[in-house]
C-alpha cells in the first residue's frame, strides 16, 4: 500500500479517536523512516515536553520533559523547516549534547504549527545509523507535521467553543434564559439545556413542535404565536413577544421570546431565538401597577375626604359663627338663649366632625385602641336610650326599646367606644328614617368569662341596595350618591364602628331592602368586672374648690378667658402663664394645688416644663398636673404620663370632665390633711 493510501486510511478512520491516530501515525512513521523512537513534542519556553511517544524505552513517557538545547529538535525549530541526518557521528552534530547523552544517529523532524505560532515537533530518530533520507521523506515528515497541527487547531477550536459554550450555559442559567431552534423543513425542535430547565422538560429528552404548542395557557396565546412564527417566514423580521404558558410539570409562568429567520437560497429554512422565564418581572410589574393603582385611589379619596370634611366643617361653623355674631345685638333674653344654645349645638356637631377624622386617622395608622374600664352596662345603655328619647321628636316615628340585660352587668368595657357604636347606630337610623319606627333591642347572655351582648337596631327608613351594602362599611361612602348630598355627614361613621367592634372582637350583621329599611346586629363579648361602687358621682352641677390654689399655662389668650370663665365655676380664681418659662417663675414664688398644663407652647412645652418642674421640685407633693392637649392618641397620652402628668383634659374642655379633675384635687388635699 503506498505512503498517501495508508496514510489517508489513519487519518480518515472515523472509528479511531484522536488520540489513536496519533499513535498510529507515529508507528506508521517508523516503519516509513526504519527508525526506533517517534516523539510528538510541545516547546513550553526552554523545556521539551513530550506529548506522544511510540518507544521500547520505557524511560520515554508522555510529560516526560527535556532542556530544549539538548535536543536535536532546537536546530530543527530554530531552522523552522523539516531537518534531517542519518549519521549524527561523522557531522558536526556529534557535540550536540542529545549525542553525548543518548548516542542518537539518526534524525528527520519537522515544526509542528499551529496558526501563526510553533507549538513543537513531530521526530523521528534511532541510536543505530540508518540509511540517508530522500526528499520524499522530507515531504512525509512535514506531511505528518502539517496534519498534527490541523488537528491540534481544531482541538484549540474545540476547547474555545466549549469554554464559550459552558459561559453560555452558565450565563443562560443566571439570565434564566435559554434558546430555541426549529428546523421548517424537518420540524426538527431544539432546546438548550436552559430551555428544558424552564419548562421542566427532562435534560435527556427532546421536544417537539406539538408538545410546545401544547403548553400555552389558552388557545389564543398559542395562535398568536403561530402567527408570529408565519409572519417570520414571510417578512424575515424578528419578533418579540410575552406569553403565558405551563410547564411540563403544570406550573404557569410567564416568558419572553425573541425570534429570528435563517435563509437558505432565498428561502426560509430555520426559526431561532431565545425564551426567558420573565415571570418574577411581570409578577413585579403588575405589582407596581396595582400599588400604583392603590396611591391614585389613594389620592382620589383624600381629595373627596378633604372637600367633604371641608364641606361638613363649614356648616356647623357657619352656625356658631352666625348665631354668636346675632347674639351680640340680640336684645330678647330669649332669642339670645336660643341662639347660644344652638350655637353650643354646632360647636357639639363640629366636635363630632373632628373626633370622627381624628378616629379614621387612627384606623388609617392601626392606632385605635380601647380603654377598657369597670362599667354598668345598663348605665351605659340607659343613658343612650333617654337621649334618643328626647331627640326623636318626629311624631310620625316612634321609638321602641326591648332592653333586656342580666341584674349584674358591671362588665370591663370601654365606655366612651360602646356609646360611640350606640349613638352612630341609632343616629343612622334617626337620619334615614322618616315615618315608621327605630326599634332598639339590648340583651345579655352570660358565658363562661362574663356576658356577650347583643344589639339590635332596626329602623323603616330608606333601606339600602346591595351595592349600597357591599360599600358601607368603606370611608366616605354613603349609598347612592343621592343620599349623601340629601342626608350630608362625612361616611365615616360605619367604617369606624366596624374597627371598633371589630377591636372588641365582636362582629356586625346587616340586612337591608331598599325603601324598606335596615337591620343593624352588633354581638360583642365583655369580661366580668368586679362590681365597685364610687362615692363621687359624676359632678352635674357646680361646686366650691375655691381652697385650691390653680395655676393654668396656657399661650392661647381665649383659650385662657375659657378656662377662667369654666373655673370662676367652681370659685377658683386662677392664676396664668403664657409659656413653661413664667410657669417656672410663678410656681418657684407660689405653692400650687392643681397645674393646668397646655402641652404645645413657644418658649417652652408643657412636657419639658413638667419635667422641670417635679425636677427642681417647684411643687408641694400633693400637687397634681394635668395636661391640656389637643392631641388624643395612646402616643401623647403616654408621653405625658411619662413627663409626670397625672391625668389629661382633651380640648375642647369640657365642664364635667374639668368638675371630675377638681373634685379629684380636692379629694388629694383632704387626704394630706391640707384642707
Amino acid at each position: 500500500m503506498s505512503f498517501l493510501r495508508q496514510f489517508h486510511s489513519i487519518v480518515s478512520d472515523q472509528t479511531l479517536s484522536t488520540d489513536q491516530k496519533i499513535q498510529s501515525l507515529l508507528e506508521f512513521g517508523l516503519e516509513v523512516f526504519s527508525l526506533e523512537i517517534a516523539i510528538v513534542s510541545k516547546v513550553v519556553d526552554s523545556s521539551y515536553v513530550i506529548l506522544y511517544v511510540e518507544s521500547d524505552n520505557p524511560e520515554l513517557t508522555p510529560k516526560c520533559s527535556f532542556d530544549l538545547g539538548s535536543t536535536y529538535c532546537t536546530h530543527t525549530l530554530k531552522a523552522d523547516k523539516a531537518l534531517c541526518f542519518h549519521h549524527a557521528g561523522d557531522s558536526v552534530i556529534s557535540t550536540h549534547p542529545c549525542y553525548s547523552n543518548f548516542q542518537l544517529e539518526s534524525y528527520i523532524g519537522a515544526p509542528i504549527r499551529v496558526g501563526n505560532e510553533t507549538l513543537g515537533t513531530v521526530n523521528f530518530s534511532s541510536p543505530k545509523i540508518s540509511e540517508p533520507f530522500t526528499l520524499e521523506h522530507i515531504d512525509y515528515v512535514e506531511l505528518f507535521a502539517q496534519w498534527l497541527g490541523s488537528e491540534f487547531a481544531r482541538r484549540k477550536a474545540e476547547a474555545v467553543l466549549h469554554d464559550n459554550y459552558k459561559t453560555l450555559e452558565k450565563m443562560e442559567k443566571v439570565a434564566s434564559i435559554g434558546s430555541w431552534r426549529l428546523d421548517l423543513e424537518t420540524q426538527h425542535l431544539f432546546w438548550s439545556d436552559q430551555a428544558k430547565r424552564i419548562h421542566d422538560f427532562p435534560d435527556h429528552d427532546t421536544p417537539t413542535l406539538d408538545l410546545w404548542l401544547s403548553l400555552f395557557e389558552c388557545d389564543d396565546y398559542k395562535q398568536q404565536f403561530l402567527r408570529s412564527l408565519s409572519d417570520a417566514e414571510l417578512t424575515a423580521k424578528p419578533w418579540e413577544m410575552e406569553l403565558k404558558v405551563k410547564t411540563v410539570t403544570g406550573k404557569r409562568i410567564w416568558v419572553s421570546w425573541h425570534g429570528e429567520t435563517q435563509y437558505a437560497d432565498g428561502k426560509c429554512t430555520c426559526l431561532f431565538g431565545s425564551i426567558q422565564d420573565i415571570t418574577q418581572s411581570v409578577e413585579l410589574r403588575e405589582t407596581l401597577k396595582e400599588q400604583r393603582r392603590e396611591a391614585e385611589m389613594l389620592l382620589d379619596e383624600r381629595s373627596y375626604f378633604l372637600s367633604k370634611i371641608s364641606h361638613e366643617m363649614r356648616t356647623p361653623l357657619n352656625g356658631i359663627s352666625g348665631l354668636l355674631i346675632n347674639s351680640l345685638d340680640e336684645i330678647n333674653p330669649e332669642i339670645r338663649m336660643e341662639n347660644l344654645q344652638l350655637a353650643l349645638r354646632s360647636a357639639d356637631i363640629l366636635l363630632g366632625l373632628v373626633n370622627e377624622v381624628l378616629d379614621f386617622s387612627k384606623i388609617s395608622q392601626e392606632g385605635l385602641t380601647l380603654t377598657p374600664q369597670p362599667t354598668d352596662i345598663s348605665i351605659a345603655v340607659s343613658d343612650v336610650v333617654e337621649l334618643y328619647k328626647q331627640l326623636i321628636k318626629n311624631p310620625k316615628v316612634k321609638f321602641e326599646t326591648n332592653i333586656k340585660l342580666c341584674s349584674n352587668c358591671m362588665v370591663l368595657c370601654d365606655s366612651v367606644r360602646l356609646n360611640q357604636i350606640l349613638t352612630n347606630l341609632l343616629s343612622n337610623a334617626l337620619k334615614f328614617t322618616t315615618q315608621g319606627a327605630i326599634q332598639l333591642s339590648v340583651e345579655s347572655v352570660d358565658t363562661h368569662s362574663g356576658i356577650m351582648l347583643h344589639i339590635l337596631v332596626s329602623d323603616t327608613g330608606i333601606g339600602m341596595s346591595p351595592n349600597s351594602l357591599n360599600t358601607l362599611f368603606q370611608p366616605f361612602k354613603q349609598g347612592e350618591k343621592e343620599v349623601g348630598s340629601q342626608y350630608g355627614g362625612t361616611g365615616l361613621g360605619m367604617s369606624i364602628v366596624k374597627e371598633l367592634i371589630e377591636i372588641m372582637h365582636g362582629r356586625i350583621e346587616v340586612k337591608s331592602t331598599l325603601g324598606k329599611g335596615s337591620q343593624f346586629k352588633v354581638s360583642i363579648p365583655f369580661d366580668t368586672a368586679s362590681v365597685q361602687t364610687a362615692e363621687a358621682s359624676r359632678q352635674d352641677s357646680a361646686f366650691d374648690a375655691s381652697k385650691l390654689n390653680v395655676l393654668v399655662v396656657e399661650d392661647n389668650e381665649i383659650n385662657q378667658k375659657v378656662m377662667e370663665a369654666y373655673l370662676l365655676k367652681f370659685n377658683v380664681t386662677s392664676d396664668f402663664a403664657s409659656n413653661g418659662e413664667i410657669a417656672l417663675e410663678k410656681c418657684s414664688a407660689k405653692a400650687y394645688d392643681l397645674v393646668f398644663m397646655d402641652s404645645v407652647m413657644p418658649v417652652m412645652d408643657g412636657l419639658t416644663t413638667t419635667k422641670n418642674l417635679l425636677q427642681q421640685k417647684l411643687l408641694p407633693s400633693h400637687a397634681h398636673i394635668i395636661a391640656l392637649t389637643g392631641n388624643t392618641s395612646e402616643e401623647d397620652r403616654a408621653a405625658c404620663e411619662l413627663a409626670g402628668m397625672n391625668d389629661v383634659l382633651s380640648k375642647p374642655i369640657g365642664l364635667m370632665p374639668l368638675a371630675e379633675t377638681l373634685s379629684n384635687c380636692l379629694e388629694n388635699l383632704r387626704e394630706h390633711n391640707k384642707i
